[in-house]
């Protein structure tokens, strides 16, 4: 059935609107006329500046009761009557269909009367004339083929030609296609149930106005600048008082030097010598506190001698000076220290300066790197006597030295007795001044959403300490069920897995293995190949897509047969934390951690659903597809489903479907919901349990406490950092980028881009003049 909305916007602050269903018609005089059905009332529902297009299609889902799935939406209006007058009347209305539009529809009402339609386009309508049962799956799938095609090929064609030319990606690379499935059983399903402002990305725009300083809208100059310091004024320290001077020779432009300097005196002189200003100050009532006994503030020196001997600041001084202004530390890069300065203090300072003083600045605040491995010993006890049941170790060398620390916290211990038995782990190098490398354990929850298990600094991604890594994971399960781990092809995991878990299955995380591919093989033309063997959910779907490879290229084939590919694979990214000192690495997973589980918890506790979030996403999607499907009972149990790709028998009574979907996924696919629905059994029953809301929310319902106690309640012990050198020069942040990093680039250049070389002998690509094996 089709059906319209009339909305009449008016001109207010907020714009309230009303709205009845109709329907558009066009007259014998070809002119378009609006026809109201009464028989659906009238809603009222605001319209706000700002509003997007996808609020605006929520708000008539909400108020006339209908579902993304079911209806369609198409929002349009009509021209008012002084723009009809200058066009034909036969106009048809005009269609909003993006956020641009929507702005233009709130501009247009504010000066015109506008009547807003909002046409909608049920289940029934579609089927109209149209193909019935399997053929409406045939062509629903072309659909989400062509839509897939459309949006990989907007991934490829970003940046192409940067791409091509930098970093030696061919301009043919090829488009992965879209491989044969059902529904959405080979969808991100992690995009389902995501959480709205679960992370919060702290970023600094440029022309923040708290970069100028705590109360300061404009920069500082010598003509409103104040002198704070004064004869009889008291300081609690030196330290304040050298700050003080510090700052008061910023601003006015001249340098001074200490002539003395002791537990009681302090004298500062002006740097021209035979100049008269002078500051001296004493300690006089307590031991600490330094009052200024004289201040000389005029200079009798001559400003281009003051200008002469005026020395920059060093960059320590810089970023305690920055810090004290604006009090900002998160999301700063040196830019924002670079422009600040220049803002406020009139200062000139070079990218090098800024890093620098970035680095005092964060040292002051987090702790140096020794401090924070004097400090860690401390740490995981106040964490551990904080969240009872944490998993904490740390082992040092003979000369205590810092090797591996181990960290898993109480709450994702009990939550992970309510997921699959599938655990993802990875390693990342981390960026700090002795490196070393974060390794990560996750799974998956009952929302597609991941689930940190635990986490390791180490020294080294070695065999070694993969191993001891393997070993405390394993003391943070109660039993051991069966399990599958999966990670990248790194000889080290195997072998660690081999002989820690020998019982748990591993397989290989296919989003590592593109690369392999690419690089060992150059067989990007067959990508789509290897992903449809990774989402195989049969193995005669596995072997037919084997068969296609091994026909392509044998030696691919052969290799991935010993890979034992598998579909899942997420990285928990840390890249901002990955150079903080180690606890404050630590603490900042743990605050991330306990913001995960505060939002999840309460998201958990908000469902009035059966299962989760995502879950009924979709199941929702396969009925769908599974009410066009045929069943035909064969008994009691077991029935054969006839739509979609292929038909296929499904065994309610021992669960099983021979499509492969629902005996992997355990969430029943549309099959399985087709034949449930002819044997008049509830789907649900269906799901497994790990699925449920119940099994949610127990996830989450051990909560995450911070660190309680002070470092004089543990028993101190000795860590010192790494005996490893430490390289000279700015540490790397980034590292270089995949081609298929590169190629899912939209809009913005990739940070970094390989060079694609030639030889300067024989001028062709792909090796240079010591390597040409050209004739001279």
């Amino acid at each position: 059935m089709k059906s319209n909305a009339v909305v009449f916007v008016y001109l207010q602050e907020m714009v309230y609107i009303a709205s009845v269903y109709g329907e558009w018609v066009i007259k014998d005089n070809l002119s378009w006329h609006f026809e109201v059905d009464y028989r659906k009332g009238g809603r009222m529902f605001s319209l706000r500046d700002g509003c997007t297009h996808d609020e605006l299609i929520q708000m008539a889902l909400e108020d006339y009761s209908l579902t993304k799935i079911g209806h369609r939406l198409e929002i349009s209006y009509p021209l008012p009557e002084v723009f009809t007058q200058q066009t034909c009347n036969d106009s048809p209305p005009m269609f909003v269909t993006n956020d641009r539009q929507v702005e233009s529809l709130i501009e247009l009402s504010r000066n015109h009367g506008v009547r807003l339609c909002v046409s909608s386009k049920g289940k029934d309508e579609d089927n109209v004339d149209g193909p019935l049962d399997e053929d409406l799956d045939e062509n629903l799938d072309d659909e989400l083929k062509e839509e897939f095609d459309e949006e990989l090929d907007e991934d490829w064609s970003a940046e192409r030609e940067e791409v091509s030319e930098e970093s030696g990606c061919d301009e043919d690379d090829v488009r992965e296609k879209a491989y044969e499935g059902d529904d959405d059983t080979h969808a991100d399903y992690s995009q389902y149930g995501k959480i709205k402002d679960e992370d919060v990305v702290i970023d600094v725009p440029f022309d923040d106005p708290r970069l100028l300083g705590r109360g300061v809208g404009h920069r500082i100059g010598i003509d409103n600048w104040e002198d704070n310091i004064y004869e009889h004024q008291s300081f609690d320290t030196k330290a304040q008082l050298i700050s003080e001077l510090r700052l008061t020779a910023v601003m006015t432009r001249f340098s001074f030097r200490i002539a003395a300097s002791t537990r009681k005196v302090f004298v500062a002189k002006c740097k021209v010598a035979g100049c008269k200003w002078r500051l001296r100050a004493a300690v006089k009532n307590e031991p600490s506190t330094f009052w200024v006994t004289k201040y000389v503030k005029s200079h009798t020196c001559s400003v281009s001698d003051r200008v002469r001997n005026h020395k920059r600041c060093t960059t320590k001084y810089i970023g305690k000076l920055f810090l004290d202004r604006t009090g900002l530390i998160e999301g700063i890069v040196p830019q924002h220290i670079r422009d600040s300065m220049r803002r406020m203090f009139g200062m000139k300072l070079d990218y090098t300066a800024s890093y620098r003083a970035l680095k005092h600045a964060q040292d002051l605040v987090w702790g140096t790197a020794e401090e924070g491995y004097a400090n860690l010993p401390s740490y995981l006890q106040r964490i551990k006597d904080a969240n009872p049941g944490t998993v904490t170790d740390l082992v040092c060398d003979s000369q205590d030295r810092f090797k591996y620390c181990f960290l898993s916290l109480a709450g994702s211990i009990s939550g992970f007795q309510y997921l699959r038995r599938v655990i993802v782990v990875d390693g990342t190098h981390l960026t700090g001044k002795y490196g070393g490398a974060l390794l990560v354990a996750a799974g998956q929850d009952a929302n597609f959403q991941i689930f940190p298990l635990a986490f390791a600094v180490v020294d080294a991604e070695d065999s070694e300490s993969w191993e001891w890594f393997f070993n405390k994971l394993r003391d943070c399960f109660r039993q051991f069920p069966p399990m599958a781990i999966v990670s990248d092809r790194a000889a080290a995991i195997a072998r660690a897995i081999g002989i820690v878990m020998p019982w748990a299955s591993r397989g290989i995380c296919y989003y590592h293995l593109q690369g392999n591919i690419v690089k060992d093989f150059h067989a990007k033309e067959i990508m789509y190949m290897v992903k449809g063997a990774a989402y195989a959910h049969t193995v005669p779907e596995y072997d037919r897509y084997m068969d296609l490879i091994r026909a392509a290229n044998p030696a691919l084939a052969t290799y991935l047969e010993t890979s034992q590919i598998r579909s899942y694979g997420r990285e928990f990214i840390l890249k901002k934390a990955k150079g903080l000192p180690i606890p404050r690495l630590l603490e900042f997973i743990r605050e991330k951690l306990g913001r995960w589980f505060s939002k999840r918890r309460e998201d958990a506790l908000s469902l009035t659903t059966r299962h989760s979030r995502g879950v009924e996403y979709i199941l929702a999607i396969r009925s769908y597809y599974a009410g066009s499907m045929i069943v035909d009972r064969i008994d009691a149990w077991r029935f054969h489903v006839k739509g979609g790709r292929r038909d296929c028998n499904v065994d309610l009574e021992n669960r099983t479907c021979s499509c492969g979907v629902y005996n992997v996924e355990k969430i029943p696919c549309s099959h399985v919901i087709a034949a449930a629905a002819e044997a008049n059994v509830d789907m649900s029953y269906y799901v497994c349990a790990t699925h449920s809301t119940p099994s949610l929310f127990s996830t989450y319902a051990h909560p995450i406490y911070p660190k309680e106690g002070t470092d004089s309640h543990v028993k101190p012990v000795r860590c010192l950092p790494p005996g490893e050198s430490v390289p000279s020069g700015r540490p790397k942040k980034s590292r270089w980028q995949t081609w298929l990093e590169m190629s899912r680039k939209k809009n913005t250049k990739p940070r970094k881009t390989h060079k694609k070389y030639s030889c300067s002998k024989c001028k062709e690509p792909g090796h240079t003049r010591p390597n040409c094996v050209a004739e001279d």
